[in-house]
């Protein structure tokens, strides 16, 4: 699955299945299996903590040891933080390009004011110089970390709130644009989360996303995807491997229309692997084989599929 010809207005996104960004040396792989992590963020300390900590949090009964339940989700809300902050420079580096071709749309419209909704650490920062932002977070623990890229960047002037996507706490008509970046995934409820970006749009408006999607029917990339969901879903904040906003954010009746292209993150590895050739037979059976079809592939692999797009209020 390579990318399409441009659905955008203008310079078409790069294809990036094929290395990194010129100018940027790709991250060193260890020729090993790849870190079946969830959703593909970090280590397997990092996801058995996650798991524990995400799975004690959300249960423990409200009648029971409060003060034990505010410090599970206090412990999975500074992991996941810490997490997104150190484990995802690899996958940033290898989604740059198509990045900077969609952020660029910003620029190019005079953009002044900007929410960003699960701004998470802040790795978008970079993009929004000369803006007034407004990131949208519910994990309180990120919040820092945005802030130092905030400023990290030069931004004279970001603001981050507890807040979720589906439940902006803005007024009507009060952003040039609304950005969400691997947003998506984890949102209760794409058709709300979408609706309140088109709400808070001026007319004229931008709504830029950018998400990992399920891999095409029949592939093993997707019964991968299938069979670590519940897992995911529990370490990292609700993300699902499997979903696609696309039908959803069409649906929220954006005037202007949605534009969306689909591409491959990732190494050459990916385009080629197995995991994404419908009916992989034999191949499909070797996948604990020492040395075997596996080896090579990054440990991103499992966020290979992407949409990114463009809905104009």
């Amino acid at each position: 699955m390579s990318a399409s010809a441009s659905a955008f207005a203008g310079t078409p996104l790069p294809r990036v299945s094929r290395g990194s960004p010129p100018g940027v040396r790709p991250p060193r792989r260890a020729r090993s299996s790849p870190r079946v992590s969830a959703c593909g963020l970090c280590g397997r300390r990092e996801l058995i903590t996650g798991v524990l900590s995400g799975a004690v949090a959300p249960t423990t009964p409200s009648g029971g040891d409060d003060a034990l339940r505010a410090k599970a989700r206090e412990a999975y809300g500074d992991t996941f933080a810490r997490t997104m902050e150190g484990g995802m420079a690899d996958y940033e580096t290898s989604i740059r390009a198509v990045k900077d071709s969609l952020f660029a749309r910003l620029d190019a419209r005079g953009v002044r004011d900007v929410v960003e909704i699960g701004v998470g650490t802040g790795p978008n920062m970079r993009y929004y110089g000369g803006m007034r932002v407004t990131g949208v977070e519910p994990n309180a623990a990120s919040h820092a970390y945005a802030a130092a890229n905030a400023a990290k960047h030069g931004l004279e002037r970001f603001d981050v709130i507890e807040g979720v996507a589906e439940n902006l706490p803005m007024p009507d008509a009060s952003a040039d644009a609304v950005v969400g970046t691997l947003v998506n995934c984890s949102v209760a409820s794409v058709a709300r989360a979408a609706a309140e970006a088109k709400r808070v749009l001026r007319p004229g408006g931008v709504y830029l996303f950018l998400d990992h999607v399920a891999a095409p029917s029949g592939t093993p990339l997707l019964a991968l995807q299938k069979t670590l969901e519940p897992l995911n879903r529990i370490a990292y904040e609700g993300c699902r491997l499997t979903r696609d906003p696309v039908a959803d954010i069409e649906a929220a009746g954006f005037g202007g229309g949605v534009r969306a292209e689909r591409f491959l993150a990732g190494s050459g590895a990916i385009e080629t692997s197995w995991l994404m050739q419908p009916d992989a037979g034999e191949a499909a059976r070797r996948i604990a084989a020492p040395g075997g079809v596996m080896e090579g592939i990054e440990p991103h692999f499992l966020l290979a599929p992407h949409v990114a797009g463009v809905a104009t209020k």
